[in-house]
C-alpha cells in the first residue's frame, strides 16, 4: 500500500514538474527586431510579442541609443549598445543596436510597388537610396519563397500563383519599402518560344536582301537580316503582338516601313510587301506544332564543379516542338549546391547533391548529380604531391653523391692494393 501511495507521489511530482517545463517554454518574448543597423538621429519602434505584462524597456548605454517607455529607439552616437524589454513576470528579450557614422539613407525609390506577373515571368525591382550621397546598399527579402524568388539584385522569377511582399531595406533598418508582387497563373501555352518566319518583297514583287527586320514589344526587341531571297527567320519569340520594322541598314533608327502582327502559341509564316512606309502582310499562317511536352530534358545529367563555382542549366523538351513550361529546382542538400529560379547551380562545398528538376504542374521530372571538389583540397593535394616529389629528388641526389664517394673510396683501396703487389 506505501509502495504504491509512493509511486501516486512520484508521478504527481513528475507531471507537475512537466507541466511547469511547458508553461515556461510556451511563456517567451518575441521582439520584431534581434539587431539593428541606424544612424544617428534616426528611430526604430520596437515591437514585442508574447506574454509581456507591465512591460519595461531600457539601454545599456543610453548616450549611444535610448528608448522611450514604448519601446522607440533612438539613435544618439556611434557605437553598439543592446536594448532590454523585461515583464513584470521575468520574461525578458534583446535588440542589440549598431549606431553607424556617415549620410544616412532617408528614403528608397522604386521602379514599381505594385507587380503583377504570370508564372515563369521575371521581373528586375530598379531601386536608389535618397540621398544619392547615402549608402547605395539594399538587401531584397521575400514574404513567400514558393510564389516566387528574389536575388541580392532585386530580380524576381515568379514560381506559382498567389500574392508575395518584396522588402526592400536600406543599410538602416529604419528605411526600407514593400513592393506588392502579384503572380498569376500561366494559360497553357504561356512561354512556348515559337518561331516567326517572313518574306519581303517591293511592291513591285522585287525581293528585299539585306534588309534588317525587327519585332518589337514593350518586353524588347528581336533583330536580324534577309537573305538573297527577302527571307528572315526570328527564333524563341514569346506569344504576344509585335510591331514588325524594317530598316534599310542596321545602323539605321528610323524604320523604312513598319506594321503589326499578332504572334501565337504556334509557328508563325508570313509573306508581306513595302508599300511606301507601311508594310503589308500578304499571307499568314500558324504553323501547328505538337504542345504536348512528353519528357522534360536537361543539358547535362551530371555536373562536377568545384566550390564557388556556377553551372546554368538548360532544358529542353521531347518532342523538340513541344511547349515547354516554366521548370524550378530542388537540392536535397543546400550545404554542397544550391540552384535558383533560372536553374544556375552553385557549388558550395566539397560532397555529391541531387538537383531535381520539374515542371511547375510537378508531372515530369528530372535529376542531376552535382559532384562538387573542394577548390580548397584540391590546391593543398598539389602542394602535398610537390612536397613528395621535391623530398624523394633530393634523397635521390644524396643517395647518388654517397654512392659516388663510396665508388671512389673503392677505387682508391684497390689502386693502393695493386701499388704493394707491384713493389
Amino acid at each position: 500500500m506505501k509502495k504504491n501511495i509512493l509511486c501516486i507521489v512520484l508521478t504527481a511530482i513528475l507531471l507537475c514538474f512537466c507541466s511547469t517545463s511547458v508553461c515556461a517554454e510556451e511563456e517567451k518574448l518575441t521582439m520584431n527586431a534581434r539587431s539593428l543597423n541606424l544612424y544617428i538621429n534616426q528611430s526604430f519602434q520596437l515591437t514585442v510579442t508574447g506574454t509581456a505584462e507591465n512591460l519595461k524597456f531600457s539601454s545599456d548605454n543610453p548616450n549611444i541609443a535610448d528608448v522611450s517607455g514604448d519601446g522607440n529607439i533612438t539613435a544618439k552616437s556611434l557605437g553598439t549598445t543592446t536594448i532590454n524589454a523585461e515583464s513584470s513576470g521575468g520574461l525578458s528579450a534583446q535588440c542589440v543596436v549598431n549606431v553607424l557614422n556617415g549620410v544616412s539613407p532617408k528614403d528608397i525609390v522604386l521602379s514599381k510597388q505594385d507587380i503583377t506577373m504570370k508564372v515563369g515571368e521575371s521581373f528586375t525591382i530598379k531601386a536608389s537610396v535618397k540621398p544619392e550621397e547615402a549608402d547605395q546598399s539594399l538587401t531584397f527579402t521575400n514574404s513567400d519563397n514558393s510564389v516566387l524568388r528574389v536575388d541580392e539584385n532585386g530580380y524576381i522569377k515568379a514560381l506559382k500563383a498567389g500574392v508575395a511582399v518584396v522588402t526592400i531595406k536600406s543599410k538602416s533598418d529604419a528605411v526600407s519599402k514593400k513592393c506588392i508582387v502579384k503572380v498569376n497563373a500561366a494559360t497553357e501555352q504561356y512561354g512556348a518560344n515559337i518561331t516567326v518566319k517572313g518574306s519581303v518583297f517591293t511592291i513591285a514583287g522585287e525581293k528585299k536582301p539585306n534588309l534588317t527586320v525587327e519585332l518589337r514589344n514593350s518586353n524588347g526587341f528581336k533583330r536580324t537580316k534577309t537573305d538573297e531571297n527577302g527571307v528572315f527567320t526570328i527564333s524563341d519569340v514569346k506569344q504576344g503582338d509585335y510591331a514588325l520594322l524594317a530598316y534599310k541598314s542596321e545602323k539605321d533608327t528610323t524604320p523604312y516601313a513598319k506594321t503589326q502582327i499578332s504572334a501565337g502559341t504556334y509557328n508563325l509564316n508570313i509573306s508581306c510587301i513595302i508599300n511606301g512606309s507601311s508594310i503589308v502582310v500578304l499571307y499568314q499562317q500558324n504553323a501547328d506544332v505538337e504542345s504536348d511536352i512528353k519528357e522534360l530534358m536537361l543539358m547535362a545529367d551530371e555536373v562536377t564543379l568545384k566550390s564557388g563555382e556556377t553551372y546554368d542549366m538548360k532544358f529542353y523538351a521531347r518532342p523538340s516542338k513541344a511547349v515547354l513550361p516554366a521548370v524550378m529546382g530542388e537540392t536535397n542538400d543546400e550545404e554542397i549546391a544550391t540552384v535558383d529560379a533560372d536553374g544556375r547551380i552553385t557549388a558550395m562545398s566539397e560532397g555529391t547533391a541531387i538537383i531535381t528538376f520539374s515542371t511547375l504542374d510537378g508531372r515530369l521530372s528530372k535529376k542531376c548529380t552535382v559532384t562538387v571538389a573542394d577548390s580548397q583540397g584540391n590546391k593543398y593535394s598539389w602542394l602535398i604531391i610537390t612536397v613528395e616529389t621535391s623530398v624523394a629528388f633530393l634523397l635521390f641526389i644524396a643517395f647518388t653523391i654517397r654512392y659516388i664517394r663510396f665508388r671512389r673510396q673503392k677505387d682508391k683501396e684497390e689502386f693502393g692494393t695493386n701499388e704493394e703487389d707491384e713493389t
